[in-house]
Order: C-alpha cells, then structure tokens, then sequence
C-alpha cells in the first residue's frame, strides 16, 4: 500500500510538472506570436495596395492567434501550444515574402536614386561648361554702362544659380548610394542565411520552434536593413530637389504638425510622390493615417477608431480547431 501511494505521489508531480512546462512554453509562443504579429501590422498597411495576398494571408494569421489566444484563457495550454505553434509557421512564411518584397522595393528605390546621380554627374561634372566660370558682377546676365555711355547687354550665365549646389551636394549623393546599396547586400544576405537554415538539419527532420524563430528574426532583420537603405536612396532625392521645400513656409505656415526641423515625409515636397510611403515606412508609421491626421486635418480618434475596427465573433474564431 505504502509503495502504491509512493508511485500516486510520484505519478501526480509528474504530470503536474509536465502541464506546468506546456503552460509555460504557450505562455512565451504567445508572447513571440504577437511581438511578430506587431511588426508587420506597419508594413501590410503600407503596401496593402501592392500586396493584397499578403494583406489577405494577415488576417489569416491574426484570426488563428485569437483562437489559440481562447484556448490559452481557458487554461488549455496543450491546444493553445499548438495553435500557437502552427500561428508562427504562417508568420514565417509571411516574414519570408515580406522580406522579398521589401528587397525588390529597395532596388526600385536605389536605381531611381542611381539615375539622378548619373544625370547630375554628367551635367555637373568639372568639364561642364560652367564649371570653370567666373561668378561675379563681370558675368552677371543684366545690362550694365561701358564708358562710352552706352548699354551693354551682358552674356547671360549658362547655368541657374540655385543648382551650384550639386557642385557641393554630388559627394553626399555618391556616399548615400554606397551606404544604401551596401545594406541592401547585407539584407540579401540575412534572408539568404534564414532561407539556408534547413541545410543544417537531419533529412526527414522538421525544425524545431527556436530555429523557426531565428529564421523570422532573421527576415525581420533584412527588413529593417532595408528600411535603412531606401533612407539613404531618399535622401539623394531630397539633396537633388533641395529647394522644393520653399513652399512649406507658406502651404503650411499654419500646421501644428509640420517641424522643418525633423520634417515628415507627408510634407516634404522634396520626396517624389512614388516613394513618399517609403519614407513614412522607413520611420515605421503608416502614411495614410499620418497624411489624414497631419495634412487633411481629420480627428486621430476617428482614424485610430476605423483603423481598429471589431471583428464579428465568426470571423475571430474562423479556425480549423473546434473549440471542445
């Protein structure tokens, strides 16, 4: 009798032990889970346009976090565990087209960038002919008195003055391209590892969560290195339309928001419209909230509250587990 209560004992820590490990590994899936989920949620907003299956393939995502997040409430951590499970599976193969996406995007990005950069080398180069021009009142366009006292009309420049600065400008232009194309390398390479990551297992083995997890972080590494390069690919647009930003002082004299200072991309006339998004979502904001509260004036508790709309029951719980 002795020995058989011994063995009960035995059998009940067990078990108590092993629900205690499953409570905790849902508890830490969970907090992964929405952490990966989070990060997304900017650059799906961003690119909806662009990308709708991926959109679509979120929304999946988010509705079976709910369900696991159910079951985890409910205190059963073995279902939640593997609904959590299968929730990071989906991010991972989200995160791997995302990352491509963002690839692609950046080279667009920095090829534009190349192009004005070799327009302005050209143009601007030390045989250009006003390169080697005097700038001064001898070669001022206008007409001045010889002393004869008659007018003389002046040659006219060859060049407009407000464009001298490329002369300055061209090297932080050239260095930009070289940092951008540089971290773009470096994203190619941090997805390509998380993509070769399989190499390293046993055939016929499945990976294991924590090297799923590597993987997402690692294609979440090579987005935010694109982010940084599509930085520095604007910027060689900002320095080439460097005075475009003269409007602000009267366009927006009166906007609460706008900061010259630390100017946002909805108000910078120097960005080109086709990559204004790209640099809201370098500083990971969503440019259509920021363009309707900042420009358009509308309520931020309007935006948010549209932003954040509830999901019927049906849809929250549209999963292929039936709760028990």
């Amino acid at each position: 009798m002795r020995q058989l209560t011994l063995f009960s004992l035995l059998f009940i820590a067990t078990a108590s032990l092993s629900a205690e490990n499953v409570a905790e590994k849902a508890k830490y899936k969970r907090s992964e889970a929405l952490n990966q989920i989070v990060f997304l949620e900017v650059p799906l907003k961003n690119y909806s346009a662009e990308k709708p299956e991926l959109v679509k393939d979120f929304e999946d995502v988010k509705r079976k976090y709910a369900v696991a997040l159910s079951f985890f409430f409910e205190d059963n951590f073995v279902e939640s565990y593997k609904i959590f499970l299968d929730v990071q599976n989906n991010l991972e193969k989200l995160y791997e087209q995302v990352s491509l996406f963002y690839i692609d995007r950046t080279n667009v990005v920095l090829q534009q960038a190349v192009k004005e950069a070799t327009e302005i080398e050209i143009r601007y180069n030390r045989k250009a002919p006003f390169a080697s021009q005097a700038i001064g009142q001898k070669r001022e366009a206008g007409v001045r008195i010889t002393q004869d006292k008659k007018e003389t009309q002046l040659e006219k420049r060859l060049y407009d003055p407000t464009e001298i600065h490329y002369l300055y400008d061209k090297k932080a232009m050239i260095d930009s391209i070289d940092y951008g194309y540089m971290m773009l390398g470096q994203a190619k390479i941090a997805r390509q590892k998380a993509m070769d990551l399989e190499k390293w297992l046993e055939k016929g083995k499945a990976m294991p969560p924590t090297m799923k997890k590597s993987r997402i972080e690692s294609y979440r590494g090579a987005i935010e290195l694109c982010r940084q390069a599509k930085i520095n690919g604007i910027l060689v647009m900002q320095l080439n339309r460097i005075y475009d930003n003269y409007a602000l002082q009267t366009r927006f004299k009166d906007n609460y928001f706008m900061k010259e200072k630390r100017l946002d991309p909805v108000f910078d006339f120097a960005i080109p419209d086709d990559f204004v998004k790209d640099a809201s979502d370098s500083r990971n904001v969503v440019f259509d909230q920021r363009e309707r509260i900042m420009v358009k004036g509308e309520d931020p508790l309007k935006v948010m509250k549209e932003d954040r709309q509830p999901l019927s029951k049906a849809k929250r719980f549209d999963s292929g587990s039936t709760k028990p």
